[in-house]
């Protein structure tokens, strides 16, 4: 029985150090760990959002967040504000915020809002994080330890300094070898398994496990392997982004929680606050707009907070993609992780997430020897086929729920022949009844019935003539009025209470840069 002893990552990012830091930080690892990477490869740092589960993340690698927040630009996260998406209007906006709404596990509080009316928008109602998000404030205070909070929340990060972090981590903590150089060869053996790797130096690098983390390119995944790409543009077309990075107006300017995104007549452009500028990109489809109409839209929007001359100033570059993925992406002794294992739009910040659960997945159950390599295999593909269909429901849910039909875009966008079953389901299903926990009956479930109320009922003017009408299925899962006013009424209180002891997050950020440890925490 081959057991494993050498794991060699292809490709650096944030893929390979992070997947090669959570590989070194398991418990008893029995094998080393090589990465290898191209010199002067060009990144793009842009500003990049995560998910709350990447303070777990954190904590798993032993890297603190004081670290993070000095090393890498980073902010604090506490959810996505849409503008826009639902009619175009100045005053069309909604919040998808990482806290719950109250009493989560029992009662549907959406259910009642549904009921009882447009009063008052869905997150304003259920979580004082919406007043918290909406008004510079941050979810924490200096003194709160590393990873704990008064409202959960992820990262905005430099995405280059946050690579530049882990793999300075992953050297100095878990003694990965670094190595610089082109991959110019793969070999394998007779099954099929990789066995090595050529360099254009002549160096042969060995393994028993490998992990493309190539990008696009996918040297081993695709070039390789040949696995086929499956495209996604018929359910999410968008394919190109225009970039950007905005410098504030002033160093001391408030620095927003949330990713923000606005809803343009091709795509729509994310926002996103680090502490010394802003990454901006206008996501789009390169069927309806042009690179030189869509950069002048980027620099329209950026017109708007820094004046025009420092737009038209603006060094934009552009990325082109194919939103799609490898419907099996690890084979044989080798997995692909993060682009090279596929990409479909930003919106929700989900690229960054597929990598943690990519690595995680290795960790929970990586393959000692060869043996396992099916199994593991097996179970780590079915998974990520239903991440990926999960991602591509849930993004399209954003679209197909707007009133927008003022451009060729939103026509197609809406066009319900491009909705899965799953999705067509759902909605029709909410005709009686609010988004609930049926809706995500696994537990590991990407994206909670919580996230499909925040778009569903944020995206409210796709609901004229539902809301107040529910059948007896919506009934059979709602509280009364009497039971619930008290409950909204604390998260009232307790927005109020959060909102005169929480600190701006700009002030927030300066403390903990200045309490910054010299060393990172023990795992």
């Amino acid at each position: 029985m081959s057991t494993t002893q050498q794991v060699v990552i292809v490709g650096g990012g944030t893929a390979g150090w992070l997947t090669a830091a959570r590989l070194g930080a398991m418990a008893d690892r029995q094998f080393d760990i090589t990465l290898v990477e191209s010199p002067n490869v060009p990144t793009v740092g842009v500003g990049e959002g995560t998910w709350p589960s990447m303070k777990a993340t954190l904590q798993a690698i032993g890297l603190s967040e004081r670290v993070l927040i000095s090393e890498c630009d980073a902010s604090l996260k506490q959810g996505t504000l849409f503008q826009g998406w639902r009619t175009g209007a100045a005053d069309d906006s909604y919040l998808h915020p990482f806290s719950l709404p109250p009493e989560y596990a029992s009662k549907n509080v959406a259910e009642y809002w549904r009921r009882d009316g447009l009063r008052y928008p869905f997150h304003e109602v259920v979580t004082p994080q919406a007043l918290i998000a909406t008004t510079y404030k941050a979810p924490k205070t200096a003194d709160t330890p590393d990873y704990a909070f008064a409202l959960n929340y992820g990262y905005h990060v430099d995405a280059v300094k946050f690579a530049a972090l882990l793999r300075q981590h992953s050297i100095s903590r878990f003694k990965v070898r670094h190595v610089e150089g082109h991959v110019a060869g793969v070999n394998s053996d007779a099954e099929g398994f990789l066995t090595s790797l050529e360099l254009e130096s002549g160096d042969r690098l060995f393994g028993d496990f490998f992990v493309d983390c190539s990008g696009q390119r996918a040297l081993l995944i695709g070039d390789h392997f040949k696995v086929p790409f499956q495209s996604a543009r018929d359910v999410l077309p968008n394919n190109r982004a225009v970039v950007a990075q905005v410098p504030y107006d002033a160093p001391n300017d408030e620095i927003h929680s949330c990713t923000q995104s606005t809803a343009q007549d091709c795509g729509w452009i994310w926002d996103i606050g680090l502490q010394s500028r802003r990454g901006v990109g206008y996501v789009h489809n390169a069927d309806f707009i042009s690179e030189a109409e869509a950069t002048q839209t980027l620099r329209n929007y950026a017109e708007q907070s820094v004046g025009a001359k420092v737009a038209q100033d603006l060094v934009c570059r552009t990325l082109n993609f194919e939103p799609g993925y490898r419907g099996t992406p690890w084979t044989h002794n080798c997995v692909a992780v993060g682009l090279s294992a596929g990409f479909i739009e930003p919106l929700e910040a989900s690229a960054l997430a597929m990598i943690e659960q990519a690595a995680s997945f290795l960790v929970e159950s990586f393959p000692v020897n060869r043996d396992l390599m099916g199994p593991a295999s097996r179970a780590f593909n079915r998974k990520m086929e239903s991440n990926w269909a999960s991602i591509q429901e849930f993004l399209k849910l954003h679209y197909v729920l707007s009133d927008r039909d003022d451009t060729p875009y939103w026509q197609q966008a809406r066009d319900e022949t491009s909705i899965s079953e799953g999705l067509s389901d759902k909605l029709a299903l909410w005709q009686i009844r609010a988004p609930w926990h049926p809706d995500t009956p696994r537990i590991d479930e990407l994206f909670p019935a919580a996230s499909y109320q925040y778009v569903w009922l944020g995206m409210n003017g796709h609901l004229n003539g539902v809301i107040g009408s529910a059948g007896q299925g919506g009934k059979d899962h709602a509280s009364s009025s009497a039971d619930l006013d008290p409950i909204l009424f604390k998260v009232r209180e307790r927005a109020l209470q959060l909102s005169r002891a929480m600190p701006g997050n700009r002030q927030l950020l300066n403390a903990l840069r200045m309490n910054n440890p010299s060393a990172t925490v023990t795992a």
